[in-house]
């Protein structure tokens, strides 16, 4: 009988919960609310799943009208939310909203709903009958839905996490002897006689920080021959994007200058517990004074400082980035899944297969290996 009675109550819960669909500008709109709310009750939410970040993605990146936000409500409680694009070409695709800028593409989740939520949102997309393929980018293995079609997985990013402790002087016992040699510098002769500072970039100075910003970047991709991530609408898109940010306490810019001039930046943001770091970019003619290594460091002290708890350096293996030793070694999974069984959708997840590929080999070609 009690058997009987766990199964009953699962089918009530089941019941209770509803998926929906809403299309277009006006989603963000009618959604801002409980979306906003749905971000405070959730661990798992990023800067890139916020309803600022998405529906600045959705103008600038002319998603707007491709849009498909998918909800679910638990009576009144909005519970979970998943903005995603349907894109119509020679096979019908539904993706994420926001490839591209974003680190993380997973379903917002309220605490304690994940397990609730799991049945839902798969049945919710797999009853599209108008969708050929699904093509999910940037899951964190960790979230639930990574794992729905697990031979239908492979590994498009490695992100790498640290735990920060209570206090600096802790964390720094953790490093190596170099790179520790290295951080210490933040509190040496350079930075003691005025010559160097790290200056945090305040809301009215937003502007001109990103100039320094993308600049910096630029010097350390030049010697590849590439543009680096900051170019056409991707730098627009930022300078809103930080300017919203900083008005909601997001957003973590920092400045590095060495006798007046500036030398390196780092573009950090913050939510919740955690800080996650963006993009830096510094001067390759300063390397002796470790410009990079100057600016995560005071940044990982910051966020010790500010209490957080966790320091995610988000995609990219770089093996610069191993030496700060994170404990968490997470790989973002692509999932491309058929939807239906028709001949279109068979083309469709075999040639986004082949991109994928193809994509991926360019990619560890073109990854970062140091930042001094």
């Amino acid at each position: 009988m009690s058997d009987l009675r766990c199964r009953s109550r699962a089918s009530i819960l089941f019941r209770m919960i509803k998926a929906s669909w809403h299309s277009g500008a006006e989603a963000f709109q009618t959604l801002r609310g409980p979306w906003k709310d749905l971000v405070t009750r959730s661990t798992n939410a990023t800067p890139f799943q916020t309803w600022e970040w998405q529906e600045l993605y959705s103008r600038h990146y002319g998603t707007t009208g491709n849009t498909r936000i998918l909800t679910l409500t638990e009576g009144d409680d909005l519970i979970a939310l998943w903005p995603m694009v349907d894109e119509r070409a020679l096979w019908r695709t539904l993706r994420p909203a926001g490839i591209g800028p974003s680190d993380y593409l997973h379903p917002i989740i309220a605490d304690g709903a994940s397990e609730l939520t799991q049945s839902h949102l798969r049945n919710a997309i797999s009853e599209n009958k108008n969708v050929d393929i699904l093509d999910l980018h940037q899951i964190r293995e960790t979230q639930g839905v990574a794992s729905w079609p697990q031979q239908c997985a492979r590994t498009q990013a490695t992100c790498l996490v640290l735990d920060l402790p209570a206090t600096y002087d802790a964390y720094l016992g953790t490093l190596g002897k170099s790179l520790r040699y290295d951080v210490r510098k933040l509190d040496k002769s350079l930075f003691q006689e005025g010559r160097a500072r790290i200056e945090k970039v305040s809301e009215d100075q937003i502007d001109a920080g990103l100039e320094i910003l993308f600049e910096q970047h630029k010097k350390r991709w030049r010697k590849r021959g590439l543009p680096g991530a900051f170019f056409g609408r991707s730098v627009r898109f930022h300078k809103e994007w930080a300017r919203i940010a900083s008005r909601e306490g997001w957003l973590w810019l920092s400045i590095l200058h060495l006798d007046e001039a500036p030398i390196g930046a780092i573009y950090a943001m913050t939510l919740g517990k955690t800080c996650y770091y963006y993009q830096a970019g510094f001067d390759p003619e300063k390397g002796s004074v470790s410009p990079g290594t100057l600016l995560v460091a005071s940044t990982i002290r910051r966020a010790i400082e500010e209490g957080k708890t966790s320091f995610d350096f988000m995609r990219g293996d770089e093996p610069y980035k191993r030496r700060w030793k994170p404990q968490h070694i997470w790989e973002n999974m692509r999932v491309i899944l058929p939807l239906s069984q028709g001949l279109r959708s068979k083309l469709g997840t075999a040639w986004i297969d082949r991109a994928d590929q193809v994509e991926t080999r360019v990619r560890q070609r073109l990854e970062g290996k140091g930042l001094l």
